[in-house]
């Protein structure tokens, strides 16, 4: 009887914790919910991640980073001249003629991952292959093309790139880069590069000579007028002046004028007093 009367109670609550009805589908919207959390949660941490690479990843910043990096093009032995740009700068990567890359950009498209020495190259004229390259000026290299004479001559020539980290010196072993030079990233400010043709097994070159004018880099256009210390142009005066403050200068009349009067109504020359200053003064002739 114990055993009997266990059981049906047994069933009882059983029965009792079934709140659903015969054929009735189980909830699923609780699963889905904690479902929903979870992938809103991954997806948080992925794209937490992705902004801390994007971080590292889009320097140099539009409109924001402004840097300088030292550039040559060296054939056997010796480097060639400074390119120039050869186009109007529309991106924010060009040269000044100073041997330098001068990299700050006006848009995404020429920062972060964009901002690569095939955009320099476009806006100096150099065409580079991974077999050669030529310059704007009419120079060009290409692998096969002779180095050397004597007995140092040779035709087992190849185009590398040297990539040199920032300050680094004579004895810096380089990072040599033997194709898609056009897709290399500037990622360092104060860098230096070597695009060259030389014999075969070749590790390092000379540090390009235009590293030094990376301690004071000049950001102007070349030929643009610097105005010396302290000078201020005039505005709003045309004509020619007279000296201030001489007497007995002929007038146009041919009669002496007033002490300090420039046939400029109105126009006080600094440092001027008395009636040489009055700006009333006008070239009135006497008699």
């Amino acid at each position: 009887m114990a055993t009997s009367n266990s059981s049906k109670k047994i069933q009882r609550v059983q029965q009792a914790g079934v709140t659903r009805r015969a054929g009735q589908r189980r909830p699923i919207g609780y699963g889905l919910a904690i479902a929903a959390i979870i992938l809103v949660g991954f997806g948080l941490i992925y794209l937490a991640r992705d902004s801390r690479v994007n971080a590292v990843a889009v320097a140099p910043e539009p409109n924001r980073d402004h840097w300088h990096m030292a550039y040559g093009s060296y054939i056997c032995d010796e480097y060639a001249a400074n390119p120039s740009d050869v186009k109007a700068d529309v991106g924010g990567i060009h040269a000044h003629g100073d041997g330098l890359i001068h990299v700050h950009p006006f848009t995404d498209g020429y920062a972060g991952k964009n901002a690569t020495l095939g955009k320099f190259f476009d806006m100096v004229g150099i065409v580079a292959e991974d077999d050669s390259f030529s310059l704007a000026t009419g120079e060009d290299a290409k692998a096969g093309d002779t180095c050397g004479s004597g007995k140092d001559k040779t035709k087992k020539t190849e185009v590398k790139l040297f990539v040199w980290p920032p300050q680094a010196g004579d004895s810096t072993k380089p990072k040599i880069i033997t194709s898609d030079f056009g897709n290399v990233r500037f990622i360092d400010d104060g860098s230096i590069y070597a695009l060259a043709l030389v014999p075969e097994g070749t590790k390092t070159i000379p540090i390009p000579p235009t590293v030094d004018a990376l301690a004071n880099p000049i950001d102007e256009e070349p030929g643009a007028a610097t105005p010396a210390p302290g000078d201020t142009p005039a505005t709003g005066v045309t004509g020619v002046t007279g000296d201030a403050g001489t007497t007995g200068e002929p007038s146009a009349t041919g009669e002496p004028s007033a002490a300090g009067d420039t046939g400029v109504t109105g126009v006080v020359p600094s440092g001027v007093t008395g009636a040489a200053a009055d700006p009333a003064a006008t070239d009135t002739p006497q008699g």
